[in-house]
């Protein structure tokens, strides 16, 4: 029996508690993808003072993404290893100590260390978390939790992208980086102190051999690819896109993606809650891919519509093509087992990774090639249609769906 039927509702507490221990896991969440966006926002300033190009401060974000994409099994795999609270004690210690050795690094070849452990901490938050909500809430209840927990990263993105350049300025880049070193140590203290041990969340080699993952995980990992390859895509060059064609001022072409990020956050909550209350994973998913389909073609013909066609289709895309991860985490923790969720887990991180990683430079070498921006948003828009085709044929290997009333 697991923690969760043990422990009525869930195995999350109530009141203070309750609160405190999805904090937590939001903030693990979070710590994700905050170095990266630290890295981007405070580029100036890191040009500045290693003496760097701007390819190294890409190649800096790429190693977060790389180190995390290849480690995501493998970690997800330790991850099932280990007892839930201490996987998402670890995350937060890792993400600590990166933003520390970030911090503190002298030259530019000491903060590669920093931001390599960072991936590793990227590739455990997804496992680490996932399992705790696996083992502690049963599923039909699942999808508040798991839209507040992914929200975690749309957090860690407006609070990073507003607060370390006023921070820098103020006090320099190394300052601005300690304060999410703060929010970090913050976080583990009370992680150790209100979440609670839970009976048996360990498993054995023997038994996550044995423990074989379901069909349905491969047509998640094939789904997770091509939303991966969109995102990519379309975090790289919409901002660009928007100042070049759509000749808005460098702050607003930024504030796209920001909208994007902000309807993002609102829509892992509502997506999740109605995959699991009423639609169901496989056509909740496919739902997202449609609508990301729409905002891509919103998106080519918004020269031609207009200035708030940008915004129009960033805010659609971001209801979609970015709420789509917290969906996704909730299928991977229903169509998993105990004993897997976290290999699960690593498993579509790493498929994401890969279409993140990929998507970019096509993208680039079709708009210099025809110089036309259009030509790359159809290829982004047909990638999100086999999305939802291919999540469609697979649906008949998905659990049927679990209400919260009968859990």
């Amino acid at each position: 029996m697991g923690e969760a039927e043990r422990a009525g509702a869930d195995g999350f507490g109530t009141g203070f508690r309750r609160g405190g221990v999805i904090a937590v896991l939001a903030t693990a969440q979070g710590l994700g993808i905050a170095p990266m966006v630290a890295i981007g926002v405070l580029a100036p300033f890191l040009i500045d003072d290693f003496d760097i190009s701007r390819t190294s401060v890409g190649l800096l974000v790429a190693l977060v993404s790389g180190v995390s994409a290849v480690l995501s099994p493998l970690v997800g795999n330790l991850a099932d290893g280990m007892e839930d609270r201490r996987a998402v004690l670890w995350v937060l210690v890792l993400g600590t100590i990166s933003l520390l050795w970030m911090a503190a690094s002298p030259t530019y070849a000491i903060l590669v260390g920093g931001l390599a452990l960072a991936g590793i901490a990227r590739a455990g938050c997804n496992p680490a978390t996932n399992r705790v909500i696996t083992l502690r809430v049963a599923p039909g209840q699942r999808g508040w939790i798991t839209g507040l927990k992914q929200s975690g990263e749309t957090v860690a993105v407006m609070l990073a992208g507003s607060m370390l350049p006023a921070l820098a300025l103020l006090w320099g880049w190394r300052v601005s980086i300690l304060s999410l070193a703060v929010i970090a140590i913050v976080a583990l203290i009370v992680g150790w102190a209100l979440v609670q041990k839970t009976d048996g969340g360990e498993s054995t080699r023997e038994e996550r051999k044995a423990a074989r993952l379901r069909p349905s995980i491969g047509w998640l990992n094939g789904y997770n690819l091509a939303m991966g390859g969109g995102a990519g895509a379309i975090t790289a060059y919409l901002p660009l896109y928007a100042h070049e064609e759509g000749h808005l001022s460098v702050a607003a072409a930024g504030g796209v993606i920001v909208l994007a990020g902000i309807v993002g956050g609102v829509g892992r909550l509502l997506w999740s809650h109605w995959s699991e209350s009423s639609l169901g994973f496989p056509v909740a998913l496919s739902c997202l891919a449609v609508t990301a389909v729409g905002s891509g073609v919103l998106l080519i013909a918004a020269p031609e519509i207009g200035r708030t066609a940008f915004w129009a289709g960033a805010a659609l895309w971001g209801a979609s093509g970015l709420a789509f991860g917290a969906v996704a985490m909730l299928a991977v923790m229903a169509e998993s087992d105990p004993t897997n969720t976290g290999r699960a887990s690593g498993l579509n991180v790493f498929w994401f990774g890969v279409g993140f990683t990929i998507t970019p430079p096509l993208f680039g070498l079709l708009v210099d090639r025809s110089h036309d921006y259009g030509l790359g948003f159809a290829l982004i828009t047909a990638i999100y249609a086999i999305a939802a085709i291919q999540i469609l044929l697979g649906r008949e290997h998905f659990r049927p769906l679990v209400r919260a009333e009968s859990a």
